[in-house]
């Protein structure tokens, strides 16, 4: 997959979905689908449109996003997208609704036959336009609108509704909405040495801008040589040990020794929150916790 940074021209006609996508839901995968369908059909190029929030946010985005680019960018790969335009917030804020359309659904950048959103997706300067403005002006220069409707499950499926399970460790919930394991896919950092406490397989750093899961252990599974084994999986800091203010990802798994390079990518899944974060009066204690989690999660595998 291809990823174009700036509004250039791409130079092929295209499908195109327009969205941030963050967590890559069921709702953003139907509107994926439905970009690959009409690129089949018309042997257009699938394309992502989405936009780059790191030096300005909107305020309804919200503190953080669920996962991390790469991790978003590696799902829409997985289904089919082959070319991704990220374009800087800052670049389009300002533009009217039919500027929108002319630099950047146009010739000047994305070429599109087809475009294909969600009901929700707004564009212009004050997020003033909707579908109804896209079709009106998208008509005229030959591009057709595809407005995608919204994928319910017990209420409507939205990056926010997600947000707030995972903030509160209901897991399995959050991925029913997902439609996919919630899956933690990152490096390997050293272990710790010395803390008299070994029961950490694999450790690994979680980023702070992101929205982490709450706080406590994990049962979950961890992929070693193409392999899903049974582990427990702590999420937090370190407050009985004092750590550095960082978060982290420590986990165990079963019956099985893996020795991950540091630096190397080791995906976990969680499965279900088994208690949450405690602070123990001393090592020992912590040490005892974490031999009776790993029992616990044992039986219930």
């Amino acid at each position: 997959m291809d990823i174009h940074k700036g509004l250039t021209p791409v130079g092929v006609k295209t499908s195109v979905a327009l969205g941030y996508f963050d967590g890559m839901h069921r709702g953003h995968g139907e509107i994926i689908n439905q970009t690959l369908a009409y690129a089949k059909r018309m042997r257009l190029r699938a394309t992502v449109f989405t936009f780059d929030f790191s030096g300005t946010r909107p305020g309804e985005k919200g503190r953080g996003d669920l996962f991390a680019k790469e991790m978003k960018y590696k799902e829409m790969e997985s289904l089919g997208i082959k070319l991704v335009v990220e374009v800087p917030f800052s670049d389009i804020r300002d533009m009217s609704g039919k500027a929108f359309i002319d630099k950047v659904l146009g010739h000047g950048c994305l070429n599109a036959a087809v475009v294909n959103c969600g009901e929700d997706f707004r564009f212009g300067k004050g997020r003033n336009c909707g579908a109804d403005v896209m079709e009106r002006f998208s008509g005229p220069r030959g591009i057709r609108v595809n407005v995608v409707p919204f994928v319910v499950d017990d209420g409507v499926i939205s990056t926010s509704r997600i947000k707030r399970l995972v903030a509160s460790g209901d897991i399995p919930a959050a991925a029913r909405l997902l439609g996919r394991p919630y899956i933690i896919d990152l490096p390997a950092i050293p272990k710790e040495v010395g803390a008299g406490i070994n029961y950490s397989t694999v450790s690994q750093r979680l980023n702070r801008e992101l929205e982490l899961p709450k706080f406590g252990v994990y049962a979950s599974r961890t992929k070693a040589n193409g392999v899903w084994l049974g582990s427990v999986t702590y999420i937090g800091g370190r407050p009985t040990k004092g750590g550095d203010g960082g978060v982290f990802a420590d986990t165990h798994v079963f019956e099985a020794v893996i020795n991950p390079r540091d630096g190397d990518n080791v995906a976990v899944e969680l499965s279900r929150m088994m208690r949450p974060e405690e602070k123990f009066s001393d090592l020992s204690a912590l040490k005892e916790a974490i031999i009776a989690d790993i029992a616990r999660a044992k039986m219930r595998m």
